[in-house]
């Protein structure tokens, strides 16, 4: 097969010299170590929905080496391959044999003060939820897939261990531009998903503590199903975000999805109970997923929450930042109207997550560079990954918890911020290692339903909404 040239600033793609059908599409299913290939699946769209094919055969092809290895790592050169058609996205097992793959040697990190890094960064984040203190009982989100229904993410390292990316799927408009297909043009869907499981070597999570330098996201072992559904700038419209919904519960049993993150805010007043977007969300809490929300970006001056988070099934997420000393609201972290508030709160100000090289935000907002594999991100998007990937820890510790019952959990066990109104924080900072100790698990929900009786019907037409990424604060004045 011919390859894919390099184009002029975006060599950041060449981690390995992907083959031309690599780059057309891929719907792709990562396997785990020692285990054969598996029968690929094709989705073929029909309007707004996908249509699974019957069963693909695996593809064999041979890795080749550019020579481009990103500083400080060394890429496997193995390569997930998909062949697609527009609208018919596929994914294959390439397994090289050994001898045509060409490593690199690993370049060691330095090692890192842990004195020396911000607040923002993941080591230090995850102390601030109580998430190393599930890593050391042995819990770290093994076995549990969050969806990420976002802008793509980017074949970075933390994301590239084996097993880490389960699946992808492009139902945005770049969808139909090869050079497009399943990359993050922005930057916003990498930095959530190395938040809520980013990876950056095999050492245990629970050693972690000894290796500042590092990254591991929240539930470092859980897998990612990346669903795209806006292109660069975070450009979208809603029957692309409700397709990603409606695909990510199609796929759920199949791809093992226990965890949905939509770091979104559509921009829409409707009452929830009118909404086409939060009755395509609430399909998913009815079939179990575990769906996270941003509460939005529009600061306490403005109040009552927009779409999704409007919605008292899912969990909405304020966000607040870390002090040396504890927390504070961050001042862009929207307003509940006192009846539908957050419900929890998790730091979102100045997080040290997963850079796109190549992106809109890695272009266009030098500000955020913090080092060749981290980029910092200000906003509830932030907030709602954090708690995605606690939620991830909660069920790995208890499988057998609902989806009302991990946002109990959270809620009951949250450690309210003194002198902070409840319509900023809800019931305060989550704390994941208390709330899987909780015992109560009862919290009643009684609100009306945005679907009717059957769970795939939609009560009310789809409604047309702004698109504004509720993490997308790529400016400035959010940056540190």
């Amino acid at each position: 097969m011919d390859t894919l040239s390099a184009h002029p600033g975006r060599e950041w793609e060449l981690a390995f010299d992907p083959s031309r059908a690599f780059r057309a599409g891929r719907e792709w299913l990562r396997s785990r170590a020692a285990v054969a290939p598996a029968e690929g699946r094709e989705w073929v769209r029909s309007s707004t929905t996908l249509d699974e094919r019957p069963p693909l055969r695996p593809v064999e092809l041979t890795s080749r080496s550019v020579g481009f290895t990103p500083p400080g790592r060394a890429k496997k050169l193995g390569a997930v391959v998909a062949l697609a058609a527009l609208g018919a996205l596929a994914f294959a097992i390439d397994r090289p044999d050994s001898s045509a793959a060409v490593l690199e040697a690993a370049v060691v990190e330095p090692f890192v003060d842990a004195a020396e890094l911000e607040p923002g960064s993941l080591y230090h984040l995850v102390d601030q939820i109580g998430a190393r203190q599930m890593w050391a009982s042995g819990v770290t989100g093994a076995g549990v897939n969050v969806a990420v229904v976002d802008t793509g993410v980017a074949q970075v390292d933390s994301l590239d261990g084996d097993g880490k990316i389960v699946a992808m799927v492009d139902l945005s408009a770049e969808s139909v531009d090869p050079g497009l297909r399943y990359v993050d043009t922005t930057g916003h869907g990498t930095h959530m998903a190395g938040i809520i499981a980013g990876s950056e070597t095999d050492l245990p999570a629970a050693s972690a503590i000894d290796s500042p330098q590092e990254f591991k996201g929240i539930a470092p072992d859980a897998g990612i199903v990346a669903v795209k559904v806006a292109g660069s700038g975070g450009a979208t419209n809603p029957n692309d975000v409700i397709a990603g919904i409606n695909w990510v519960v199609d796929n759920a049993d199949a791809l093992d999805i226990k965890v949905l993150n939509l770091s979104f805010s559509s921009g829409s007043d409707l009452p929830y109970q009118e909404d086409a977007l939060t009755a395509a969300l609430e399909r998913a809490w009815q079939a179990g997923i575990v769906v996270v929300t941003a509460a939005g970006n529009d600061g306490p001056d403005a109040v009552g929450l927009d779409s999704p988070a409007n919605d008292p099934h899912f969990i909405a997420v304020g966000g607040v930042r870390a002090l040396d000393d504890g927390f504070e609201i961050w001042e862009s972290s929207s307003q509940g109207d006192g009846i539908r508030n957050p419900d929890v709160a998790a730091p979102g100000a100045h997080i040290q997550s997963l850079r796109a090289p190549g992106s809109d935000a890695d272009i266009n907002h030098a500000e955020g560079f913090v080092d060749n594999e981290t980029f910092l991100g200000s906003g509830t998007s932030q907030s709602a990954a954090v708690v995605a990937g606690s939620a991830a820890l909660l069920l790995e510790a208890h499988p057998e918890w609902t989806n009302d019952q991990v946002k109990s959990a959270l809620m009951t066990t949250a450690v309210p911020l003194a002198g902070v109104e409840e319509t900023l924080q809800g019931n305060g900072v989550i704390r994941v290692d208390l709330a899987a100790a909780a015992t109560d698990l009862s919290q009643p929900n009684t609100w009306p339903l945005a679907v009717s009786g059957d769970a795939g019907a939609l009560a009310a037409p789809t409604q047309g909404f702004a698109s504004l990424w509720t993490g997308a604060h790529w400016t400035g004045a959010h940056w540190t």
